[in-house]
């Protein structure tokens, strides 16, 4: 009975029940959309640095981090009972050490990456990086390089480069290859240095047989503090040192920090926005139905049962306009997660300069959603509790002379 009559309030006045309903859809999308926009530009941050390219977890010889020298290499069979680690998805060694790159009268700098390219997990992120050419294979000295590098030195497959370097213990490393394909690491900055080339190839060129300068980490189940706590545990750290994307790249961690906390900032105004807009519109309805709740209650009806009429009034207004906006927001942000907002001059060029691609994708976590709708949700509750008090208070001979 008292739910039927709360359902007829909503309809008997429309213009403060489409306000309501409006102001919550209008939340709900707003603060799913953002959300879903940072945590989507972060998690493609994370994914194109830390989860094709870095790792979340490394392990290095003593000082190669803060150095970069090939000299602070590992015996690779030194880690073999990583191998046995339950916590570990993978462990792939890598070859990393600084050239000078030659192609006709072109030369630059670059990064040259050894890896294992029989490792099932650096096939899947290499090759899946392949936008023209051929991958590694074991039977050629081929290499990969980024496609920005292949635009600055006007290279194409097939062509060969040199490479100068200096080698482990102060040797001189030099060597040519050719080129067998190119690759877009979706980040600007690594496309224009990076060249990739078989562990063994890598090993040859530096002059490091049976070593690696790093070790890439997969942790399972993407639970990377366990795994990072477990491997610290078992490794001698006089010899070796584990470090976490977030301490490889504090820069990036204290970025995502930053911009998360401006737009949780962005979020409290769009809260106090709303609810005191829905205060608003509360306290005059309140207002107008002051002689109505003042009639009921001298006819005879409890206050009580008038209280929860109203309390029905506003959870059933609240549960649609929070369906209502998630019904509208989640194909738009399933959208432009598929189709991501593709940024353009100024703001392209400033994104690139930081090293990232210049593209916001949405994120499909269904916390986001499941969070905002329940904020918005609790903030509507909470805002018509003025309403209740209103009707706990009243005095019916007052109500109906006003």
């Amino acid at each position: 009975m008292e739910f039927k009559l709360a359902w007829r309030n909503i309809f008997r006045n429309k213009r403060r029940s489409i306000i309501t309903i409006s102001s919550i859809i209008f939340a709900v999308i707003f603060s799913v959309t953002m959300r879903s926009l940072q945590n989507g530009a972060y998690d493609n941050m994370l994914k194109n640095i830390v989860g094709n390219y870095l790792g979340y977890i490394q392990i290095h010889y003593k000082g190669f981090w803060k150095e970069k020298t090939i000299d602070n290499s590992y015996y690779i069979e030194d880690l073999d009972f990583l191998n046995n680690d339950p916590t570990l998805a993978y462990i792939n060694h890598r070859v990393e050490g600084f050239a000078l790159a030659s192609h006709e009268k072109e030369s630059k700098p670059v990064v040259i990456l050894g890896i294992n390219q029989a490792a099932k997990s650096e096939q899947a992120q290499i090759k899946n990086s392949l936008i023209d050419g051929s991958f590694l294979s074991n039977e050629s000295n081929g290499i990969l390089i980024g496609k920005g590098l292949q635009k600055i030195m006007n290279i194409t497959i097939g062509d060969s480069l040199i490479f100068l370097s200096q080698g482990f213990q102060g040797s001189i490393a030099s060597g040519i290859y050719p080129v067998v394909g190119i690759v877009d690491l979706k980040t600007p900055d690594l496309n224009k240095r990076s060249v990739i080339m078989s562990l063994n190839n890598a090993q040859d060129f530096f002059g490091i047989y049976h070593m690696a300068s790093s070790a890439i980490i997969g942790p399972k189940n993407e639970k990377w503090e366990k795994t990072e706590k477990s491997i610290s545990n078992q490794l001698d750290s006089s010899k070796f040192e584990v470090m976490n994307w977030q301490q490889m790249l504090p820069e990036l961690k204290q970025l995502i920090d930053v911009d998360r906390a401006g737009g949780t900032f962005v979020l409290i105004i769009l809260y106090s926005i709303l609810t005191f807009s829905l205060f608003g519109t509360v306290l005059m309805l309140a207002e107008e139905r002051n002689f109505e709740f003042g009639v009921l209650v001298a006819i005879g009806m409890r206050k009580s049962i008038i209280t929860r009429i109203s309390l029905y009034e506003t959870l059933i207004m609240s549960v649609v306009g929070v369906i209502l906006g998630l019904i509208c927001v989640i194909p738009v942000v399933t959208y432009f997660h598929f189709f991501p907002i593709n940024l353009s001059g100024q703001m392209q060029e400033v994104v690139e300069q930081f090293g990232f691609e210049a593209i916001i994708p949405t994120s499909l976590d269904p916390w986001i959603s499941l969070t905002q709708a329940i904020i918005v949700f609790t903030i509507t509750l909470v805002v018509n509790l003025y309403t209740l008090i209103k009707i706990k208070n009243i005095q019916p001979t007052k109500a109906m002379r006003a």
